[in-house]
């Protein structure tokens, strides 16, 4: 005997993505609660850190928003599949018709909320590791505030009865928005991205291919780009385009990932391996530790070549790739020296 719900397949596929998403919103927010407890130890651990109150604020507010955003979706669920499960049509119908349910409204604002961080955050860090330039960020923060705009109107329109993220005029505010800001974040991830392949290229050049830093890691090129929020934000807006039922599994996680990816740089900055205004001259920074002349001795039977380097702060000196070159114009070779990352 079955008891299943007279409902079709499409109606059992679209609330078993429902039920699916919550569960995996949660395990997004457990990593978010992880990380929020590791870095609000390691910030107060930096007492001469730059902007730490600032940090510990911006900190503060994503968890908070996540919090909010985590439990009124939970709240939301229960009310559709618990609290009035046999609304006409099932927990499907009542998911989306009763949208304007106040759990529903606040879940959607905070989370909508959240990408304003999460994109400022992200364009604060390819200010900062494009070199400071001022005239490359023009164009992206246009593109972040517009949408922001969309997203304030998108929230006016989703308090209003009626109104959900599946009407008409929800929609055509809804694609342009998470179009414009997950294709900021997708345009930002391949800069940001880029720009570290491209210095751990030099490097290597530099002072060899063994050689690794933790500014220009794999890790860190994932990390400091927000790739994370990148490729959660594609699926989503890909299935939610087509209006695929598949967009419940991955939104939960969505507002749980902007909060992730902003809470990974934060904990790599306090712990010194984030990318900052100076990163780019340290990695440049090179002491060149000159080779001690042979030591010959000689005997009637044999003869005994000893070939050192000088090491310690009295011998090394700080310089960059140019000292190199003029070494190499006095005429002494690039084997002569051992170039060191400091």
């Amino acid at each position: 005997m079955s008891w299943a719900p007279n409902e079709t397949a499409s109606q059992l596929w679209n609330e078993r993505c429902i039920f699916i998403g919550q569960l995996i919103g949660a395990i997004g927010y457990g990593v978010h609660l992880t990380l929020f407890c590791q870095c609000v130890p390691a910030l107060c651990a930096r007492k001469s850190g730059p902007r730490n109150r600032e940090l510990l604020i911006f900190v503060f507010i994503l968890f908070t928003l996540g919090s909010i955003g985590n439990a009124t979706t939970f709240l939301f669920a229960q009310k559709s599949f618990i609290d009035d499960r046999d609304y006409p049509g099932g927990p499907g119908a009542y998911f989306v018709e009763q949208s304007t349910d106040w759990s529903a409204v606040v879940c959607n604002s905070v989370y909508i909320v959240n990408t304003w961080f999460q994109d400022g955050i992200l364009l604060y860090r390819f200010w900062a590791i494009w070199f400071r330039n001022y005239y490359i960020v023009v164009v992206p923060a246009l593109a972040f505030f517009t949408s922001m705009i969309l997203s304030a109107i998108l929230i006016a329109e989703l308090c209003q009865p009626g109104n959900s993220f599946w009407t008409a005029i929800s929609m055509k505010l809804a694609i342009p928005y998470w179009a414009i800001s997950i294709s900021i974040t997708v345009i930002l991830t391949a800069l940001i991205a880029g720009r570290l392949l491209f210095m751990r290229y030099r490097l290597d050049k530099l002072v060899g291919a063994r050689t690794s830093t933790p500014y220009v890691t794999i890790t860190a090129m994932l990390v400091e780009s927000a790739a994370l929020y990148s490729i959660n934000g594609l699926v989503f807006l890909v299935s939610y385009g087509v209006n695929s039922p598949s967009q419940n599994l991955w939104l939960p996680l969505l507002g749980q990932t902007q909060s992730i990816a902003p809470l990974l740089i934060i904990l790599r900055v306090a712990q010194g391996q984030a990318w900052s205004g100076g990163t780019a001259d340290q990695l440049t920074s090179i002491r060149f530790e000159k080779r001690i002349p042979a030591t010959r001795t000689t005997n009637a039977e044999s003869t005994t070549v000893l070939d050192t380097l000088h090491s310690g702060p009295t011998n090394g000196r700080v310089g960059s790739h140019q000292d190199l070159e003029h070494k190499e114009d006095e005429g002494e070779s690039e084997s002569e020296f051992r170039a060191v990352v400091v």
